[in-house]
């Protein structure tokens, strides 16, 4: 019933919009953990539908965001939607789950802002945010968005995404203060060392005064699943022991939680 009149609808009409239903769950299934990108032509072989009613309901999938399509591959994968839909959605999200307790000990232990972000469409996106109770006033609230390149925690998971993402960077970098890198050569060498180091560091590029280490989680495909943080002010990190230990918390965190994601090499911490 709406507005007071009833609506009825024919079994064929009812039968045509389960039919769509399960049409776009098939799709939708066909995508794992191990397949996160696939061709028209592939998942119309996995469901069995013709190619012109995948294309039909996947160009509905985009559109509602549940599917994104890579400009330069021209591959399809699952959209970040899935996490957007919802507070439950994200709470319930097995890496917020298993990242969680880590990364209230980390706050605890070192007395800093700790997030956790993952990629999403040319962008970090926070995940976690725990405030220090010191109220620095410089966190990132969970559902933000940062270009991927600004900041130790963007940067760091820029820093293992493959080659492609760099390159489709634009020319023209957003700056949040005077020293946010806005150089692509600049943003080249410092990824570059994050790759060799095994971490992140920034220094007032989103705010001045504000310091930031950044360590990667990977999962048991060997990718990284997400990035972690620990910001402060600068006065924090006065000298070479308080600095060691900022970096050995975080990179120590991060293992833990990588291990607990499934990766079991011990070699990039």
């Amino acid at each position: 019933m709406k507005g007071g009149t009833i609506i009825r609808t024919s079994a064929e009409d009812n039968k045509k919009g389960i039919r769509s239903v399960e049409r776009a769950l098939e799709i939708i299934e066909t995508f794992s953990n191990r397949v996160r990108e696939q061709t028209l032509v592939q998942i119309a072989q996995k469901t069995g539908l013709p190619l012109t009613t995948v294309h039909r309901n996947v160009q509905t999938l985009m559109k509602k965001g549940y599917l994104e399509q890579d400009e330069r591959s021209g591959l399809y994968r699952p959209g970040m939607q899935f996490v957007r839909i919802g507070g439950m959605i994200i709470q319930g999200f097995d890496l917020v789950q298993k990242a969680t307790p880590h990364l209230q000990r980390l706050a605890k232990m070192t007395e800093m802002n700790v997030n956790m972000s993952v990629y999403d469409n040319g962008e970090s996106l926070c995940l976690v945010n725990i405030e220090s109770f010191h109220n620095f006033g410089f966190e990132i609230k969970v559902g933000q968005r940062l270009p991927i390149y600004a900041g130790a925690l963007s940067r760091l998971i820029l820093a293992y995404l493959p080659e492609r993402e760099f390159e489709s960077l634009s020319d023209t970098f957003q700056t949040f203060t005077p020293i946010t890198i806005s150089q692509r050569e600049e943003l080249k060498k410092n990824i570059e060392s994050i790759r060799i180091h095994g971490y992140a560091k920034s220094e007032g590029e989103l705010q001045l005064g504000a310091v930031a280490y950044a360590a990667p989680i990977f999962n048991y495909e060997d990718k990284l699943e997400a990035g972690i943080a620990i910001t402060g002010p600068e006065h924090f990190y006065t000298n070479k022991e308080k600095r060691d230990f900022y970096k050995k918390a975080i990179l120590q965190t991060a293992s833990d939680i990588s291990k607990d994601m499934g990766y079991r090499k011990e070699s990039r911490f």
